[in-house]
């Protein structure tokens, strides 16, 4: 007849199958793995991922632990334990004895007397491990070892099912299968601009103390992220001076008391400065001077966006329109504003060039629409409106063609340089007289496939040279 403790880990392994097998996320699928080994071996438990270039470890799913302990620092992947590197489960029966455990201080604190890891195989390589920490000295029987040896093949299942038909490089992608509550927006813009330019990123994987009463840690400070293959900390603020004040005397601390870290505190307007320095983002290979202003985020731009594409959604609804994009610059804007809409739509461009005579500058159509808009409903849509006069020459041309309806989508209006008074239906931000690019606009060809709005680091072009006269 089954112990009790072979009927608990039965149950936990049915559960572990049938999610496993499920349409659920594969975050769901390793919470229930890593919760049911805890659950069952009355321990804290906690799935740790291999970095992309395989040298750290990340805790990526966890469940009994407590957070100081998730946040003390990323293992080495050859340093901690070794089940990862040796693809042979690993048990540390005392961790006060035992150089292999990396963090003996924060885990003598967290409680933990012993730890048992065991790696997650994927392809025949080892991608991470399924680690339990007993709160007692580990007296652990074959049954106990084969029981989470079970569970880290089920999620070297579920990998594989989530990878089937995909690179295995997504591996690296899944570091973070908890889903990540930001603090403050900015930090959420400052992830998607690493994962616009592919580098990997843990938020918030370590504490580091700072101030003690006897054995009792009476300050910590958490940076807001860590960047792998940059071996860096990365600490955001605003231009608040009280915050800004505080912060550089926790980092200086910091530096005292930890000088083999590398850490930085990073302004908002400095992102694409932190990347260009070490090789990522377009300002790496730039000939301009940078950004001196973010004025929209991705963030930003996509929740306008959204809020554009549900009206638009909304007033068409029983009409099928076509967009009409106005050649070069509306190429970002126009590809995520016609994800968002819900409603059936037809797409065709128009392309213009400048020619400059003797007394002013004009337009010249180069390439014309390929459908028939004769009493369609056409959307105009512009990256951005600014004097009104090029917009009113392409809106003439439409008009000719007896559209049954003609609007205006316009994500950036500079009101303040109008000089043909047009009606915008559809309009994303009002900007200020300033000089923007990202986001499809440039400057002499550059900026823009950055992921935002910004005002660059250059000196003011001359009216007539703007890649912006066009409107």
């Amino acid at each position: 007849m089954a112990s009790g403790k072979e009927r608990t880990y039965y149950k936990a392994v049915r559960r572990a199958i049938n999610a496993v097998i499920s349409e659920t996320s594969l975050k769901d699928k390793l919470t229930v793995i890593v919760r049911g080994t805890a659950r069952s071996m009355k321990a804290g438990a906690s799935l740790v991922l291999l970095n992309a270039d395989r040298t750290k470890l990340v805790h990526s799913a966890s469940w009994g632990l407590p957070r100081y302990y998730l946040q003390k620092g990323m293992p080495n992947a050859d340093k901690s334990i070794s089940e990862v590197a040796t693809g042979r489960t690993v048990i540390i029966e005392d961790i006060k004895r035992d150089s292999r455990v990396q963090y003996r201080q924060m885990a003598a604190q967290a409680g933990i007397v012993s730890i048992i890891g065991t790696p997650i195989i994927l392809n025949g390589l080892p991608i991470g491990s399924i680690r339990v920490y007993t709160k007692q000295p580990c007296e652990c029987s074959r049954q106990d070892i084969s029981f989470v040896s079970t569970m880290a093949n089920l999620a070297g299942i579920a990998f594989k099912s989530y990878l089937e038909g995909q690179s295995e490089e997504r591996v690296s992608a899944l570091r973070q299968t908890q889903p990540v509550a930001f603090a403050h927006p900015s930090e959420e813009d400052f992830a998607r601009i690493l994962d616009f330019y592919n580098m990997e990123w843990v938020y918030e994987p370590r504490s580091f103390p700072l101030k003690w009463d006897g054995d009792r840690i009476t300050e910590m400070f958490t940076p807001d992220f860590y960047l792998p293959n940059l071996d860096l900390y990365v600490e955001l603020t605003t231009l608040k001076q009280s915050l800004v004040t505080d912060k550089n005397r926790k980092l200086r601390r910091l530096r005292e008391l930890y000088p083999e870290i590398k850490i930085t505190l990073l302004y908002k307007n400095d992102y694409n400065h932190l990347l260009a320095k070490y090789g990522f983002g377009p300002l790496a290979q730039s000939r301009a001077h940078g950004i001196k202003q973010i004025l929209y985020s991705t963030v930003d731009i996509k929740n306008r966006i959204q809020k554009m594409a549900k009206q638009i959604s909304k007033d068409y609804a029983d009409r099928r329109p076509i967009l009409v994009g106005l050649q070069r610059g509306f190429i970002c804007f126009m590809a995520d504003l016609m994800r968002q809409i819900t409603v059936p739509l037809d797409l065709d461009f128009i392309a213009i060039s400048y020619y400059t005579g003797t007394n002013d500058s004009v337009v010249k159509i180069t390439k014309d629409m390929d459908l028939n808009i004769a009493g369609r409903h056409v959307i105009m849509v512009e990256d951005i409106v600014d004097t009104g006069i090029t917009l009113n020459y392409i809106l003439n041309h439409l008009k000719a063609r007896k559209p049954a309806s003609l609007a205006v989508c316009v994500l950036l209006n500079r009101r303040i340089r109008r000089i043909v008074d047009l009606p915008l239906d559809y309009i994303g931000f009002e900007i200020p007289d300033e000089f923007v690019v990202g986001y499809g606009l440039d400057y002499r060809e550059e900026y823009r496939n950055l992921p935002f709005i910004a005002i660059p680091d250059i000196k003011r072009p001359p009216v007539k040279k703007r890649a912006q006269l066009k409107d």
